[in-house]
């Protein structure tokens, strides 16, 4: 199981995930969280590893130039906070195979954020 980021671009999802137990603590001890307070991943920080193997047209792009969304695991429970565009069971599907969440003692909650933070940058 996984808990992470990930960005939908050209209908593939990419992804930066730490494995974890079902209670969401991380596999490995000595993460470097970017975020402000120190204890998660935000999407911009992370982007250009994220897409570091991906073609040029796509990691050339800014971190916000893709509909994006984040898994979240705590006491076994997942929470997938996404942008709107992600509302379709074929993607969800994506992400629960992804991030290894098809386990029946999961439960899996998708939540569609209509926030700034997953809005699309359109240039």
């Amino acid at each position: 199981m996984y808990k992470g980021l990930f960005w939908l671009a050209d209908d593939k999802l990419i992804t930066f995930k730490i494995e974890c137990a079902a209670d969401g603590a991380p596999a490995v001890s000595d993460l470097r969280y970017n975020s402000r307070r120190g204890d998660s991943f935000t999407h911009k920080a992370t982007w250009d590893e994220a897409a570091r193997n991906q073609p040029r047209e796509i990691r050339s792009k800014d971190w916000n130039h893709f509909p994006r969304g984040r898994v979240e695991v705590k006491a076994k429970k997942v929470t997938v906070y996404h942008n709107p565009a992600f509302e379709t069971p074929d993607i969800k599907q994506m992400i629960l195979d992804e991030f290894a969440l098809v386990d029946d003692s999961l439960t899996v909650r998708f939540v569609s954020d209509y926030s700034y933070h997953y809005k699309v940058l359109i240039k």
